[in-house]
């Protein structure tokens, strides 16, 4: 997920930030790439919760009500960089990743168990988000 600046060409970081739609919803940690560089600052949604965050806004209308929501719940990456920004310095992002990908296979395992096929179509879909 490297990136440059589209407008200075320096290194972006990703960083965790909240976006205001609509002056009614707070969304909570969106992973944000920044621009390093002090003097342009700029930032974009990184690309690939892009959807992820299109689908929630349109699904939340053009008149929402006044709340906050966690995007962890929506999105694998945001959840995972959560977990880590959370964690002790000594963890890896590998051990997050697979202690993440661990638990939705328990989820998997349980939806299957259960016969719910919109549930394990969810997990299908949150997997392969982070095994990208």
């Amino acid at each position: 997920m490297h990136k440059k600046c589209s407008r200075c060409g320096r290194d972006m970081e990703i960083m965790l930030r909240n976006v205001v739609y609509r002056k009614r919803v707070k969304i909570l940690n969106v992973p944000v790439q920044v621009c390093q560089n002090d003097h342009c600052s700029h930032s974009q949604v990184v690309d690939v919760v892009k959807e992820d965050l299109k689908e929630l806004m349109e699904n939340l209308g053009q008149y929402p009500e006044r709340q906050n929501i966690e995007f962890e719940d929506v999105s694998e990456l945001s959840h995972l960089l959560v977990l880590i920004a959370n964690q002790e310095e000594d963890a890896t992002v590998r051990q997050a990743l697979e202690e993440r990908v661990n638990e939705l296979l328990d989820l998997f395992l349980l939806a299957q168990s259960l016969g719910d096929q919109e549930w394990m179509r969810e997990l299908r879909q949150r997997l392969a988000k982070i095994m990208i």
